[in-house]
């Protein structure tokens, strides 16, 4: 057994491998997410070799994620499959464990995937799963009222559209936890176009862009994949939903369903005029890796300095030092005069026993930490700047983004 970046020769038996295991029609998708990508590498394929052969294989996506308002260095894990002739043996398993390596070697600080099988066996190597929120609402056609904003829907044009579209993508999602950075590169590549990032419609006032929608109906649901509009143009979401509303009654729709925050502008709109009442969903399939804890956590420093000057408090010296994540320990320590460090071991430090589901959650933001220590195991002076640096935010991770 061989387990290295797959050779040039290779990729007919990788793309191959990807049919069986996952679509056996799609051989030109597979072949697109490697000539279709701009940022591809061969190092980023990685396989299991057998006697000449490629019997196992993955896929990593090298991304920027924003967690906070911080942008950090992802390593995205996609296309995990094996050979079912040579399943049972654990080549997958091996190749899981050796891609930890790879993406410390290329300077990853967090490794994300989204999981169609059971979690458990991307548990047994450290990946723990990290529930992104949803909603799903009953569609009320009665409620499909002329529209009171300015704003005109219109098909989304590529060659007219596309620049303002990432413009506003950026402009929306710039304190977005959760979100990728989308350079245009990205926009272009053929792996974003084949997974539908582009929008639907767009919202348009004077030949100007102030939003879109990317949406598809799918039977008798209509599936919001992503919004996005200029921060100083909310009402533009009216006309947006307003259009939503119309399709949907169009296609004889049941139900609007979205994989983002039903605290979204867009979502709380929706949701009120179907009535008020939905049912919030959750996703799992979304899991996280610290692969360079130490290194992660220097990444949010700036931040956390920023959060404490703006917050006006002062707080004394002090030291707190994270539970063992994925192996690893980083400390806090606070010098009680604006500078943070991040140091791998403190003997003095204050242990905050959280689990590894809490620590993600808290490093996003999908929990503030006054969620964390309801039980207040830790002073109130270190619990006040905790809740300074760790804040409540909506966490989204668009759904095209995901590989």
């Amino acid at each position: 057994m061989e387990i290295r970046a797959a050779q040039e020769s290779e990729l007919e038996q990788v793309v191959d491998l990807n049919c069986t295991a996952f679509n056996p029609n799609q051989h030109e998708r597979y072949w697109q997410y490697v000539r279709g990508d701009s940022s591809y590498r061969l190092s980023q394929t990685r396989v299991v070799v057998v006697n000449n052969r490629v019997v196992s294989t993955l896929r990593v996506w090298e991304r920027r994620i924003r967690v906070g308002a911080s942008l950090v260095t992802m390593g995205g894990i996609g296309g995990v499959c094996t050979d079912p002739k040579y399943r049972g043996v654990e080549y997958a398993s091996a190749l899981m464990r050796n891609t930890i390596g790879y993406l410390q070697t290329t300077g990853c600080d967090i490794g994300v995937l989204f999981t169609i099988i059971p979690q458990e066996f991307y548990h047994g190597f450290g990946w723990t799963s990290f529930p992104l929120n949803g909603f799903e609402v009953q569609f009320n056609s009665a409620t499909t009222t002329e529209k009171l904003s300015g704003w005109q829907i219109r098909a989304f044009n590529l060659e007219t559209d596309l620049g303002t579209v990432a413009s506003i993508y950026d402009a929306a999602n710039a304190q977005q936890s959760g979100t990728i950075s989308r350079t245009r590169a990205y926009w272009d590549m053929a792996p974003s176009r084949i997974r539908g990032i582009l929008p639907t419609v767009v919202a348009h006032q004077n030949s100007n862009i102030g939003g879109y929608l990317n949406y598809e109906i799918d039977g008798a649901c209509a599936k919001v994949h992503e919004v996005g509009y200029l921060p100083d143009n909310p009402d533009v979401l009216d006309a947006l939903m307003f259009h939503l509303g119309q399709a949907c009654a169009a296609e004889r729709v049941n139900e609007i369903k979205g994989i983002f925050s039903p605290q979204h502008p867009f979502a709380e709109r929706v949701i009120a005029r179907n009535n008020g009442e939905q049912n919030q969903i959750t996703d799992t399939a979304m899991m996280l890796y610290a692969v360079r804890l130490p290194v992660l956590m220097r990444r949010f420093v700036v931040e956390w300095e920023s959060q404490i000057a703006a917050s006006e408090e002062s707080f004394p010296q002090l030291a707190v030092k994270f539970s063992a994540i994925n192996e690893q320990q980083a400390v806090l320590r606070y010098d009680g005069n604006n500078t943070i460090q991040i140091v791998d071991n403190g003997p003095d430090a204050v242990s905050l026993e959280i689990s590894e589901e809490d620590f993600w959650q808290l490093l996003f933001g999908e929990i503030g930490w006054e969620q964390v220590n309801s039980d207040d195991s830790v002073s109130s002076e270190i619990s006040a700047f905790l809740r300074t640096l760790f804040p409540k935010r909506d966490v989204i991770f668009w759904y095209p983004d995901r590989y």
